[in-house]
């Protein structure tokens, strides 16, 4: 099946080097949030993590993580940034995110796989460039020129492929996505909170890529803020993901 190119720079971004998770925290006068130091010249940063509410049409699907040594040098250790169900959105065109442990040694590929219930074949079938290294890696749909269909579940894996000739020998992770309705007064709410609570906004909602979105971007723009490395680990933590994947580079 032929495979798309995927420049790692447009498609495939990792986080930045953690500047350190430590941070100091402090109660506010009558019992208001804690707070933790952000870098100079920016506002403090609420140390509470936005809360990911599970919808209520939420279907159950299992998550599956991959893990080998053999072949492949080091121990190929992936995760979909998923749920144990199918996460939802509101973007026709979403970013995917998936978390690499650790480099992986030898001549490998990487693959991304989109299907749905309907077709045949897969909506894409795309090798990706190489990590530049490990940690959190992200796809965008709109750079692969695909747009999901509301109220059409999707299934998407990443292999990590060692030997194109024996697909035995893959590394799979996978996960599932929806595309929802955006709820009523959802913009208003996301331009009163801001690029800070925008994750929250989503996770009231239920939408799960959309918060890990939100949140992902907070740490993109803020590398030195050990406190958005902090609500995204909690963020993960909440369904089951290492929180370690907010931590790596």
């Amino acid at each position: 099946m032929r495979h798309l190119a995927i420049s790692v720079l447009g498609a495939v971004v990792a986080l930045a080097p953690a500047a350190g998770m430590a941070a100091e925290e402090s109660q506010g006068a009558g019992g208001s949030p804690a707070v933790v130091a952000s870098p100079s010249g920016t506002r403090p940063v609420s140390a509470a993590p936005p809360v990911y509410q599970l919808p209520k049409v939420g279907k159950p699907r299992g998550r599956i993580g991959g893990g080998r040594r053999g072949p492949i040098g080091a121990a190929a250790e992936l995760h979909v940034l998923v749920p144990e169900h199918v996460g939802q959105t509101a973007s026709a065109q979403p970013s995917l995110y998936w978390y690499l442990a650790e480099p992986v040694a030898g001549e490998v590929a990487f693959e991304l796989a989109l299907i749905d219930a309907t077709s045949v074949d897969p909506l894409v079938d795309a090798r990706l460039e190489r990590p530049a290294s490990a940690g959190i890696q992200r796809v965008r749909l709109a750079d692969l020129g695909v747009a999901l269909e509301p109220g059409q579940e999707y299934q998407w894996s990443i292999a990590v492929v060692p030997d194109p000739k024996d697909h035995s020998k893959d590394v799979v992770a996978s996960g599932w996505i929806e595309r929802v309705p955006a709820p009523e007064g959802m913009q208003e709410r996301l331009g009163a909170a801001g690029p800070d609570g925008a994750a929250a906004v989503y996770g009231a909602a239920g939408l799960w890529y959309d918060t890990l979105d939100a949140a992902y971007e907070r740490v993109r723009v803020n590398p030195e803020s050990p406190a958005y490395r902090q609500q995204l680990a909690a963020l993960l933590e909440q369904v089951g993901l290492p929180a370690d994947a907010a931590r790596r580079p």
